[in-house]
């Protein structure tokens, strides 16, 4: 597993509780999807034993361009999978991929 210094862990437990996310602006180590794991599963045993609140997830998103980034956040503050993916496009100022449907497509729905 990827290895997470005390220093990371801090910087991102203080943009999750300032924020309710972290991304790889404020931590450019977050573009690797292990890194990102490595780090959520470390944020979450600390802010266990802080006692802090909130349910802590991590998921990679695809933007327009081909672009893949991660961002961790807490769900108690960024509700929905596709709140987090605008929330992560806003910070990074990427486009949000959006589905293009073929006319077979839309005559199915």
């Amino acid at each position: 597993m990827t290895a997470v210094n005390a220093t990371a862990i801090k910087e991102a437990d203080e943009a999750l509780n300032t924020n309710g996310f972290v991304t790889e602006k404020a931590l450019p180590d977050m573009h690797d999807i292990n890194f990102a794991r490595a780090l959520n599963e470390a944020l979450i045993k600390s802010r266990e034993k802080q006692s802090e609140p909130g349910y802590i997830y991590t998921e990679p998103f695809d933007y327009a361009g081909g672009k893949i980034s991660n961002i961790i956040w807490n769900m108690d503050r960024i509700k929905t999978r596709e709140d987090a993916e605008a929330t992560l496009a806003k910070d990074l100022n990427w486009s949000v991929v959006q589905p293009q449907l073929t006319q077979a497509d839309k005559e199915t729905f």
